[in-house]
């Protein structure tokens, strides 16, 4: 069987994480990079030993080697670049959020809907998990009864605050509830297999007071009632001790909790200050094995012709979802 050839257009963090667990995977390799900046689009290429580098989307589409893209941009570029792939007959791996707008969201899944040949997905990569997998396998199993709440936290250490400011005041950083929150929005949709109607959401920039100047915060709380009558409470912050990203789904019969004590590893100290458990540094390393996960999946499925399951859809409504926790803290009453 031969190699799924990818393309990925983007090749900062997240570009270089999907390189890496392309590279890992027997069944594919990449073979192609696309950047604006030349220099770095060719020191990539030596560091993977990738044959082909471009400084213009359009060139690596018209690689006709090439079988898949990932896209590994900005939000902003998104649509633009999911377009441009489908119609070159590519298979699309697309970061999240799927794109800034649900006005662009709904276009994307016409157009994915116009190439039913393709396989498409967005990168939950927490679905992947090998926590969560176990975790949605024992509330299908029915082992803590019918699931009625979902409570997830993501905070990132107060060290990536001058850096998020920076990135907010140039355009790049979303809101923390759709940042950060994508991914809780995705799993409370997931766990409890119902739609969002109405949220609450309150917080502030109480540590970067600046981020206020920008509709945004360093902590934000929120609650929303499903349509089937289950509640999810997402929580997101960037002040805390360590990268702290948790999840509990209550049921009706029990509770699974997963990553609530966000150890790094198994060792375990004694010291003079007291026992210590060292945590964990930061997301590539709390979601090291779901990335290499994910993009095995969506291999398998470009390989076998099937649809991930993933989809874009789920992108649309994941956003949608994001957006109403948003406007409900700017609000500060309710949303519908």
């Amino acid at each position: 069987m031969s190699k799924i050839r990818f393309g990925v257009i983007g090749i900062g963090q997240m570009g270089r994480v999907h390189i890496q667990s392309i590279q890992r995977n027997k069944n594919a390799e990449v073979i192609a990079i696309c950047a604006r900046t030349a220099a770095k689009v060719e020191a990539i290429q030596n560091e993977f030993d990738i044959p082909y580098g471009y400084t213009d989307v359009d060139a690596l589409l018209g690689n006709e080697e090439i079988d898949a893209i990932v896209i590994a941009t900005g939000s902003d570029t998104h649509k633009e670049y999911i377009l441009k792939s489908l119609a070159a007959q590519k298979h699309i791996f697309c970061e999240k959020p799927l794109a800034k707008t649900l006005s662009d969201c709904k276009i994307i899944e016409e157009e994915v809907a116009k190439h039913g040949d393709l396989a498409f997905t967005v990168a939950f990569m927490r679905r992947f998990d090998p926590s969560y997998v176990e975790a949605k396998a024992k509330i299908k199993a029915g082992e803590i009864g019918a699931p009625i709440l979902y409570k997830g936290v993501g905070i990132d250490p107060a060290s990536v605050l001058p850096g998020h400011l920076e990135g907010v005041k140039a355009g790049i950083y979303v809101p923390w509830f759709i940042e950060m929150g994508s991914h809780d929005a995705d799993l409370a949709r997931w766990f409890l297999e119902g739609e969002p109607v109405e949220s609450f959401a309150t917080g502030d920039a109480y540590v970067c007071k600046e981020l206020a100047d920008y509709n945004d915060y360093d902590n934000g709380f929120s609650l929303t009632k499903f349509d089937n009558n289950t509640t999810a409470y997402i929580q997101v912050g960037r002040t805390g001790t360590c990268s702290q990203c948790e999840s509990e789904i209550v049921g009706t019969k029990g509770t699974i909790r997963v990553n609530s004590i966000p150890r790094k590893n198994y060792l375990s100290q004694f010291k003079s200050e007291g026992f210590v458990e060292e945590c964990q540094d930061d997301f590539l390393h709390r979601w090291a094995d779901a990335y290499i996960a994910e993009m095995n999946d969506f291999v398998d499925c470009v390989t076998a012709g099937t649809k991930p399951a993933t989809t874009v859809h789920d992108g649309t409504k994941g956003l949608e979802f994001c957006l109403q926790l948003h406007e409900a803290y700017l609000r500060g009453t309710s949303v519908r």
